[in-house]
């Protein structure tokens, strides 16, 4: 595992708050002297409204192993006189998941807010955020954490499947060894990739194996987990999982990526923000007043340079801007001005492929016969005036 220091960056992503019809519904202020009364000293009881608590704002999962989810309920109360009603604003990561109250909770009642985190991040400590919209009008938005540090798993080896620069139409195959320390006899019960959308990209094979192929001499049992692309898979970097069902006491279900670059006929390059090793272009801290751009190029050579088209695809998030130029003729090919902007006026926010944020990603189309796609990585964290990492 090619493991790197990780900066533990303490900013917390902003969300839009909406839903203003069902906060009204509830009893939230529709007066000029109704919101000059909403002071600290004022109990909720007497302003008629609901009222949010919960039992803490931050939870500890301590050490977890890569690939690995826990759970975690946040118990909210609700000590006013109206029903509290919950809104999901949204999480600082994909890899976090929240599920709210079937229902408002009555007044005197409680209920549960359900955290998830799967551990995919690299080794290093991790911190995300979920954020709810509520009908409280002093508590309006509340961001609940779960925080932690995530290790290798272990009884893999290697830790991941690597496909270095892979071609289109290649036919490669890696492996990885799952085994176990305890347990003569253990048993993998699936293996699937975690998305449906790329289920036909790769196949999964299976074979156990005996204890003298093991790599580990420790290991008492175990399997040879092999991944083959079955077709080319987009230019860029390769960013997938693959979810292991196992009867291993403590370990019954756990994920191991799968990682690399495909490569073709189409190339980003860039200034040194662009990391061609993992596919993404740093833009480093930027002030929300400021925004921030990078101008990088789409290198094209091959014999179809000729009326090639992009088109933006896909964004995360959609608050990216990219443009793209005219196609130009070069000694060896064409190249197609890109630019990556962060507009200015967003939120804070931390997208910089760590524990802290998931790192942003641009998925363009093209009409060339050989690479359809090419996708790559946007990596920033977006700060507040006053506000230092």
């Amino acid at each position: 595992m090619r493991a790197v220091p990780v900066a533990i960056v303490s900013i917390l992503i902003g969300a839009g708050v909406g839903a203003a019809s069902a906060y009204w519904s509830v009893g939230f202020p529709n007066s000029e002297a109704d919101i000059a009364a909403l002071r600290d000293d004022v109990p909720a009881a007497e302003l008629n409204f609901p009222k949010f608590e919960v039992d803490s704002m931050t939870y500890d999962f301590g050490a977890m192993q890569r690939g690995t989810t826990k759970e975690h309920a946040f118990k909210v109360t609700n000590n006013g006189t109206k029903p509290l009603v919950l809104e999901n604003l949204g999480t600082t990561c994909k890899c976090t998941a929240f599920k709210l109250p079937p229902k408002p909770i009555l007044p005197g009642e409680s209920g549960d807010v359900e955290l998830t985190w799967i551990a995919k991040s690299l080794p290093g400590q991790f911190r995300q955020t979920a954020t709810l919209g509520t009908s409280d009008p002093r508590s309006r938005r509340v961001e609940l954490t779960v925080e932690g540090v995530v290790t290798d798993v272990s009884g893999v080896e290697p830790k991941e499947w690597f496909f270095d620069k892979l071609h289109p139409g290649e036919q490669r195959t890696e492996s990885v060894y799952v085994m176990s320390y305890n347990d003569d006899d253990m048993e993998i019960l699936s293996a699937e990739l975690d998305s449906d959308d790329v289920g036909d990209e790769f196949q999964v094979d299976l074979t156990k194996v005996t204890k003298d192929e093991l790599p580990d001499a420790k290991a008492k049992s175990g399997y040879r987990v092999d991944v083959t692309p079955n077709k080319s898979l987009a230019l860029g970097p390769i960013q997938q999982w693959v979810v292991l069902k196992t009867t291993i006491e403590g370990a019954e279900e756990f994920s191991v990526p799968i990682h690399g670059t495909a490569v073709g006929d189409i190339e980003i390059r860039g200034p040194s923000a662009w990391n061609d090793v993992i596919g993404a272009v740093h833009m480093g801290d930027i002030q929300s007043a400021d925004g921030a751009q990078v101008r990088l190029f789409l290198s094209i050579k091959g014999d179809h340079t000729e009326g090639i088209v992009f088109d933006v695809a896909e964004k995360d998030p959609e608050s990216l801007e990219i443009e793209l130029g005219e196609l130009k003729s070069t000694r060896s090919g064409a190249m197609v001005p890109l630019t990556v902007r962060v507009p200015k006026g967003l939120p804070a926010a931390i997208r910089n492929g760590t524990g802290q944020g998931e790192a942003g990603r641009v998925v363009l189309k093209t009409n060339h016969p050989l690479n359809p796609e090419i996708s790559f990585g946007v990596r920033y964290v977006i700060k507040k005036p006053g506000v230092t990492r």
